[in-house]
């Protein structure tokens, strides 16, 4: 059996299902760690009443059921977001696989877990680290070149170009988003993490993956998180309209939705207008 013929079978999505779980519980160290600048591989897991945890109950998603959501060793209960990122890496992942040969799952599985780690980052501080911007805009106009060599056919250097072609116009598209928010507001809007943030994003997905990401994903993240926003910010049946959202993860709802769903859509929207342009 050959690479292609395994990779669509239903056993290479079980195991893809497995990695995604594995990946998603070292994604939730990475971020509780970066913040802190803590190393992401030692010490190894340990609970928060310091013991470390063996390998036999450190299993993504089966470990935490086994043991009822609490700590075998103190009794603690364990923290909901071990098992919904484990879940929730897992499910990305496999769908990720079902829309993907081998060559675009290696690239966009990283480009999804950096989406991952740098918007869990961002929900608990405010802030996006570099190695999840700079680094992932570097690693983008890499994979772009990997994909134009391995899969599409096309010359490397226009792999490389349509790649920097996003990463500076979804860059500077959200920059003046930026600036004439805070003009209107008259305050910072939009962090400059969530701008290096766009740049990563535009690395990947190009031109039109990154303006989708940008108006596409503030669309479905406002749906989304919107009511939570407004459950848990009213006191005394008012709405607290100066409460701060994170906007990074809003960026990476809308760039794995059009990955994951509307690419082919968005794509022949853009070239129908490319063509009305001449």
């Amino acid at each position: 059996m050959t690479l292609l013929e395994f990779w669509d079978h239903p056993t290479c999505g079980l195991l893809i299902f497995i990695l995604g779980a594995c990946l998603g519980s070292f994604f939730y160290v990475c971020i509780v760690r970066i913040p802190k600048d803590i190393s992401i591989i030692f010490p190894g897991s340990r609970c928060d009443c310091g013991q470390s945890i063996p390998l036999f109950l450190n299993i993504p998603i089966v470990s935490w059921i086994l043991l009822g959501g609490r700590a075998r060793c103190c009794g603690r209960k364990l923290e909901f977001q071990y098992i919904f990122l484990e879940i929730l890496t897992a499910c990305l992942f496999l769908l990720l696989w079902q829309k993907s040969d081998p060559w675009e799952f290696l690239v966009h599985g990283t480009f999804f877990g950096l989406l991952i780690i740098a918007s869990g980052i961002d929900f608990a501080t405010m802030t996006i680290p570099d190695r999840c911007t700079i680094g992932g805009a570097v690693l983008g106009i890499l994979g772009s070149v990997l994909l134009s060599h391995f899969s599409r056919g096309n010359y490397i250097f226009c792999g490389g170009m349509t790649s920097i072609r996003g990463m500076l116009l979804g860059s500077s598209v959200l920059l003046w988003i930026a600036v004439f928010a805070e003009l209107v507001f008259n305050r910072e809007a939009i962090g400059f993490g969530d701008v290096k943030l766009m740049g990563c994003i535009g690395a990947f997905l190009g031109t039109k993956g990154a303006i989708f990401s940008i108006f596409g994903g503030t669309c479905l993240g406002m749906v989304t998180l919107l009511p939570l926003w407004y459950l848990f910010n009213r006191k005394k049946n008012k709405i607290k309209f100066d409460t701060s959202l994170p906007f990074g993860p809003f960026l990476a709802l809308g760039a794995m939705s059009y990955l994951l769903f509307f690419k082919t859509v968005v794509d022949e929207y853009f070239s129908q207008i490319e063509i009305l342009l001449g």
